[in-house]
Order: structure tokens, then C-alpha cells, then sequence
């Protein structure tokens, strides 16, 4: 396969910056670039300084900087994915930009896995950044199954649904929306963040068997907006329901 064409940058003394450098206490931002401009960056901003790895300089040098290489975008639908870390004990930053490939998942849905590797709760209080300890995340992709549109159900180590490998959840019961607490472990995804004032809904603990019983599931991060979710593998089937496209049809018309 050939390899996607790619715009990259990198800054803060990381000139010199090999391909594969391990970022110690590393922070992942991906982020959707639509028409030359980043529509959630203020969201994707606040999460990178609520991490607390960049000080006030570094995070205004990334966002000038992320901004500008959004308005030269070649492309019209792209994904920005931010690392941030120390490498030998140096404060270090990459960005690199690439073309979206929009795929079909969006209309006929995602297929959920439930992963026998669990997420660790956190004994201290879970900020939801994205990190690039990608350890447990890798090894629950692959558990995956072959097939089209999979995603991995990820639990806790107490067996509470948490996320999936690549977007948080949302379920429907009735009029309610619920989506599970990420106080212990998981990340607060930007979409989710933006989703929910637009919703009646809750945030708490909930189990693979309720998640079972909604009468909607959708998945959503800050790419892909909302993605319906027809199967958890081996527990439930669902068609795509009415709520589900209202939302993506609402993220079409305020964000894309």
C-alpha cells in the first residue's frame, strides 16, 4: 500500500527529532482539519492544558503554529495528530497532517468487541487526557476479530465500561442519554465534550449487560464525529436509530 502523503512539522527543539523518539510522559491530541480550520481546537486547547505538560509558551507556539499549517491544508477533510513530550529530557513537539479517508462506517455502522484486556483505574483523579502509553490499547486491538468497521468495548479492571479503543459511548434509554463516568480511567473526548449540552443526559457508572439494553449506541470522537453502533459482538444487534442521525446531522451543520 502506498504510503499517505503527509504534511509534518516540528518544533520546540526537536528539529533533529527521529521518526520513533519515545516521548516520556507523552500527550496525544487527533484532531479533525475541515476547510482549512480546526472547528474544535478551544476544546483540544483546554484538554492539552489541563494535562499540565506544556507551560503558557509552549501551548501558544503550538497553537499559533497547529493554526497556521491548518490554513495551508491542501486537502479539504484532514486528520492533525499532535505529540508531546520529553525526549532526553527535553520538552519536544511534532504535528503531522494527513488526509482524511472518510469511509462508509458513518451510514452503516460499527461493530463493537468486547476486549478481554482492561483498563487500570487510576488511583488518583483521571484528567481523560489522551497519552501515548498505547500498551493496553495495542494489545486490545489485537484481540480483534477480522472484519469490516470493528472496534474494541473497553472495560475497567472492575468490569464498568469505559470507551472503545478509538471513541467514548453514548447510549439511549428512552428520552435519557448516558454515558459512562470517566473518574477512574478513560479519556474526555472533545466530540463527547461538545455533544453534550445538546442532550438529556447523565454520566455514570453502567455494565456490558445494561449497555445491552439502550435502544441506541453510538460512538463519537473529534474525526469522525458520530458513528452509529450496530452489533456488540456475541451480546446485541441494533439498526441505526432516528437520535443517531439527528446528532450526526447536527455535527454537520454546526461543526462540518
Amino acid at each position: 500500500m502506498d504510503q499517505l502523503p503527509q504534511m509534518y512539522f516540528r518544533g520546540l527543539a526537536a528539529d533533529q527529532l527521529p521518526d520513533d523518539a519515545d516521548y516520556a510522559g507523552g500527550i496525544l491530541e487527533t484532531m479533525r482539519c475541515h476547510n482549512k480550520s480546526l472547528p474544535l481546537w478551544s476544546l483540544h486547547r483546554a484538554r492539552l492544558e489541563r494535562s499540565g505538560v506544556l507551560d503558557k509558551a509552549g501551548l501558544g507556539d503550538i497553537e499559533r503554529l497547529t493554526l497556521e499549517l491548518a490554513a495551508d491544508c491542501p486537502w479539504p477533510e484532514a486528520i492533525a495528530r499532535l505529540r508531546t513530550g520529553l525526549v532526553d529530557g527535553q520538552r519536544c513537539w511534532d504535528l503531522t497532517l494527513r488526509p482524511l479517508d472518510l469511509t462508509a462506517e458513518a451510514q452503516v455502522g460499527a461493530r463493537l468487541y468486547p476486549c478481554s484486556t482492561r483498563l487500570p483505574i487510576d488511583s488518583n483523579s483521571n484528567q481523560g487526557c489522551k497519552t501515548l502509553l498505547r500498551n493496553r490499547y495495542n494489545a486490545a486491538k489485537a484481540e480483534l476479530p477480522e472484519g469490516q468497521f470493528l472496534d474494541g468495548l473497553m472495560l475497567d479492571s472492575a468490569g464498568r465500561v469505559i470507551e472503545s479503543l478509538r471513541c467514548n459511548i453514548l447510549a439511549r434509554f428512552g428520552r435519557d442519554w448516558v454515558t459512562p463516568a470517566l473518574h477512574r480511567c478513560g479519556v474526555h473526548g472533545v466530540m463527547r465534550h461538545w455533544l453534550l449540552p445538546h442532550l438529556h443526559w447523565q454520566e455514570r457508572d453502567i455494565n456490558l449487560s445494561e449497555l445491552c439494553g439502550a435502544d441506541e449506541l453510538v460512538l463519537c470522537n473529534s474525526v469522525r464525529g458520530v458513528l452509529p453502533v450496530i452489533e456488540i459482538i456475541g451480546y446485541k444487534n441494533w439498526a441505526v436509530g432516528s437520535e443517531t442521525r439527528r446528532l450526526q446531522k447536527l455535527i454537520l451543520d454546526k461543526l462540518w
